[in-house]
């Protein structure tokens, strides 16, 4: 595959240093690494080759990726984005992240103590976040969130979800063998009665849900489908993170320091 440009990794020191560089500089990101094309777009809809500022991205600016080409974004709280080719990613002045469109992997640090949440939103769902490893793809043919580690809250952007889980993945039939521990016969008849007349999966209707680690949905209008992340899922995480592997070393370095520091 041929690159119509190719820019390696930017020089960044530390997480401190980058850290307090953009709040000298009043910026919320800055484009660690680059391959192929790739450009910032401001409120107004002027558009500019990251390295002509330095490659900072300021609030209400998004970052865009062309055909065959990625980025690693670092924000200012440490939290990283890796952009996938055709990608599209708005930092909201609100300090929110909204995915227009591509396929997007977000590492984010755990939330300790008071602080609020981050958020991602999408067309399909706006994403709280505490601390986890995952990738939201918004393509047009995909709406899709896969969560590696931690935990994440999906909120419909609408009406509720129609959220379907297979009946092994739920706790249901266990809170419901637990209500009739005493009589197991009978209770295994009214399972087999109950699997046949749901279809052998568990329909429920929320506003919103938390996602645990090791699952991906993936979303048709508010209907919503829960399964675990297979090989393939596996394979785009190995991918992600093999691409933006100095940065992710770094980063997870630096929040095991911080958390060493808050506990001594």
């Amino acid at each position: 595959m041929k690159l119509t440009k190719l820019t390696g990794i930017l020089l960044v020191s530390s997480s401190l240093l980058f850290q307090s560089a953009l709040q000298a500089e009043n910026f919320r990101a800055r484009i660690v690494k680059v391959q192929g094309e790739v450009y910032v777009v401001n409120s107004e809809g002027d558009k500019r080759e990251p390295e002509k500022k330095q490659f900072l991205v300021n609030s209400n600016e998004t970052v865009v990726t062309s055909k065959e080409s990625r980025a690693v974004i670092q924000f200012e709280d440490g939290a990283m984005s890796v952009l996938d080719e055709k990608s599209s990613l708005r930092v909201e002045q609100s300090g929110w992240l909204s995915q227009l469109g591509g396929k997007i992997y977000y590492v984010f640090r755990k939330v300790i103590g008071k602080k609020k949440p981050k958020k991602v939103r999408t067309r399909f769902a706006t994403i709280g976040i505490r601390g986890t490893t995952f990738i939201v793809d918004a393509e047009e043919a995909s709406q899709q969130v896969a969560l590696q580690e931690g935990k994440l809250n999906l909120e419909s952007p609408g009406d509720d979800y129609e959220i379907h889980k297979a009946v092994s993945d739920t706790q249901d039939f266990a809170a419901f063998k637990q209500q009739a521990a005493q009589r197991q016969q009978e209770l295994d008849d009214e399972f087999s009665d109950y699997k046949q007349n749901i279809g052998e999966e568990f329909i429920e209707y929320k506003k919103s849900f938390d996602l645990e680690a090791n699952k991906v949905v993936s979303f048709n209008g508010n209907r919503v489908d829960e399964n675990t992340l297979d090989k393939n899922w596996e394979s785009s995480f190995d991918d992600f993170a093999e691409f933006s592997k100095d940065y992710i070393d770094a980063y997870k370095e630096f929040e095991q320091s911080s958390q060493s520091d808050s506990i001594n």
